[in-house]
């Protein structure tokens, strides 16, 4: 029976909240907010193999020594001191034919809690609580994003927003994974490190669920791309990051770098156009020569500062 979450839409299988269940409600994995058990048709737990294993066991265990005791101690009670000494053949003869071994009277005084001797131990089996697959919490919680956040080409770099939350979720739910920056409509296999910093103009995240297998997910679209797909290729190269704090110090160094060297090449147009090839050499011309030349060495210093990334250039 599936169950979906109030808050974030999402449907899950109520095998798959099992293990989320706590005072009467199941967990989102997508959102953590309480589901309420009736929405599952039967409370949290219901037909669940672990709980049913751990406590029947324990259940049957207490019973039977509670019998036990019961037992001895109303037999105690009852006999007398000479049928406590009486010893019976074991052939219902009169027992006076057989050695007579006194049997001490039973104390009741004090009654033990642990198991009789000799009594072996009943060994419970727990069955691990059933866990989802990563790959299913990536799919879930790509989804889930997609369904309540919109992208718009509208802003800057709106997608890094997207991915840093995306990131986020997985990383709650352990899953390892990184934000990648890059260009998914380019084959960058032929770029050097310069122009990939350039042209890079999209986020999204890849997933690690272990040291081989990777999943990467275009959080804008709600969509998991996996190795081997139809143009999956563009989504496991690129620069990886840590950490929101690592891509949005490479997203302001690219901008500024971008704003610098732009500024040189509307100079240079200007210089080429109005000034270049004259005779005639002024005080303003030797000015604008040398604002020429500092907004140039200012766009190499822009670039070169994104070079602390360089090591995080990757091509799974």
């Amino acid at each position: 029976m599936n169950v979906k979450c109030p808050d974030c839409q999402v449907e899950f299988e109520s095998k798959d909240l099992a293990q989320t269940a706590k005072n009467g409600c199941f967990e989102c994995l997508v959102c953590g907010k309480k589901i309420p058990s009736s929405l599952a048709g039967s409370p949290p737990g219901n037909g669940q193999i672990p709980f049913v294993k751990t406590i029947i066991p324990i259940i049957v265990i207490a019973a039977l020594v509670s019998l036990y005791f019961f037992y001895h101690l109303r037999t105690g009670n009852e006999s007398s001191p000479k049928q406590q000494t009486a010893n019976i053949s074991p052939r219902g003869k009169d027992a006076s034919n057989y050695n007579k071994q006194p049997v001490a009277p039973a104390d009741n005084s004090r009654l033990s809690t642990s198991l009789p001797d000799n009594k072996p131990v009943i060994a419970v089996n727990v069955d691990p609580a059933p866990t989802l697959d990563k790959k299913q919490i990536v799919k879930k919680i790509a989804a889930g994003f997609h369904k309540t956040h919109t992208y718009t080409l509208e802003g800057d770099f709106v997608c890094l927003d997207m991915a840093i939350d995306v990131w986020n979720q997985l990383m709650t739910h352990g899953i390892e994974a990184k934000i990648m920056g890059g260009n998914v409509n380019e084959n960058i296999m032929t770029w050097n490190y310069r122009q990939l910093t350039r042209e890079s103009n999209h986020a999204w995240v890849v997933a690690k669920l272990s040291p081989t297998e990777k999943l990467a997910v275009e959080t804008t679209a709600g969509v998991v791309i996996e190795p081997g797909m139809k143009n999956a290729a563009a989504y496991f190269k690129g620069i990886e990051f840590n950490n929101p704090a690592e891509i949005k110090k490479f997203d302001s160094l690219r901008k500024k770098g971008k704003s610098v060297c732009r500024d040189y090449q509307k100079m240079t147009d200007e210089w080429n156009s109005n000034i270049a090839g004259k005779q005639r050499v002024s005080a303003e011309t030797i000015a604008k020569k040398a604002q020429l030349e500092q907004r140039k060495n200012d766009c190499e210093n822009a670039w070169n500062d994104l070079d602390e990334f360089k090591s995080r250039a990757t091509f799974y």
